[in-house]
């Protein structure tokens, strides 16, 4: 099995308000948008709140109660992505592969998961490049789990991916979507599908 975790612990200090909540154009939030995309493209999800987001982790339960989805709130989110992606990891169990999507990135296209999905191994790492920049979201084989559990900080898994360099797979895709994500409330139009 390969699921998703769909990394929502940020503080969204440059958007000046919880960017999670903003409106899409399709009226949706910019989370629900995201997580719904995570839903339709993995067997499995995990939602990663900050530690203090019961209210979200309750509205979303009640809402995605059918859905094969675990909600947690990252307990050390406070400290860094590094962090919140350890916890993140700590929970996965049975999966041959991941992938990190980012609650602010609502864009991604389905024939994107798709492909990138096909492409990842428990001993590979894929990441979408779109005309020659990378994206998201990152793909980890289940042989890089136990560095995952183990990262700090707030640099998220650049390390990681710089460490292991030999075991990355680019992916071209034609989605534009991997690139845009959604840090000033502007970006929102700009992204907007």
């Amino acid at each position: 099995m390969k699921g998703a975790i769909v990394l929502a612990a940020g503080n969204s200090r440059r958007f000046g308000s919880d960017k999670r909540k903003a409106k899409l154009s399709n009226g949706k939030m910019i989370l629900e948008s995201a997580l719904e995309k995570a839903l339709y493209n993995f067997e499995h999800v995990i939602l990663t709140l900050r530690h203090d987001d019961q209210t979200i982790k309750e509205e979303f339960k009640s809402r995605y109660k059918e859905a094969a989805l675990t909600i947690i709130l990252a307990p050390d989110s406070a400290m860094g992505m590094g962090h919140s992606l350890a916890n993140s990891f700590s929970k996965v169990n049975g999966w041959e592969g991941a992938f990190v999507c980012l609650a602010d990135m609502p864009n991604i296209q389905d024939h994107t998961f798709k492909k990138l999905v096909h492409q990842l191994t428990p001993n590979h790492i894929v990441l979408p490049v779109h005309r020659g920049h990378q994206g998201h979201p990152v793909g980890f084989g289940r042989d890089f789990f136990d560095q995952l559990s183990a990262l700090r900080g707030d640099i998220g898994a650049r390390g990681l991916l710089a460490a292991n360099s030999y075991a990355v797979k680019e992916i071209d895709v034609s989605d534009s979507g991997v690139l845009q994500d959604i840090d000033l409330p502007e970006d929102i139009v700009s992204s907007d599908p």
